[in-house]
């Protein structure tokens, strides 16, 4: 299966920005790529229990239906700690160093960066 990265630094509070990367990669899910979002900088307060919570419903039915599509949330580990974030808004969020992220990113087919 082909794979699609996104690096996102868009804050959750970029309504327009946000949504359109949660309909991007739902997009790529729903064509049947295997889709990782890694989040970092203030992209990693989209996850962030207490921000996500706060978030508009309509981001945060775009979230779940990416989740449900089968879309994975990455944090990237120097955002969840300059960030402090000690509770995700789920359970299955990952956290990696941007390491990581390079090696998945140099096997996908696209990598966008938002």
């Amino acid at each position: 299966m082909d794979k699609v990265a996104f690096l996102s630094t868009v804050p959750p509070a970029d309504s327009a920005r946000t949504g359109m990367l949660l309909d991007y990669a739902s997009a790529a899910a729903a064509m049947g790529y295997k889709v990782l979002v890694f989040l970092a900088l203030d992209g990693v307060l989209l996850v962030k229990k207490e921000v996500f919570e706060k978030l508009s419903e309509s981001i945060k039915k775009k979230f779940e239906n990416a989740v449900k599509l089968g879309v994975k949330f990455v944090a990237c580990s120097a955002a969840v700690q300059g960030y402090e974030v000690k509770n995700f808004c789920r359970d299955d969020i990952e956290v990696w160093g941007i390491g990581s992220f390079y090696d998945y990113a140099s096997t996908a087919k696209f990598v966008i960066s938002l």
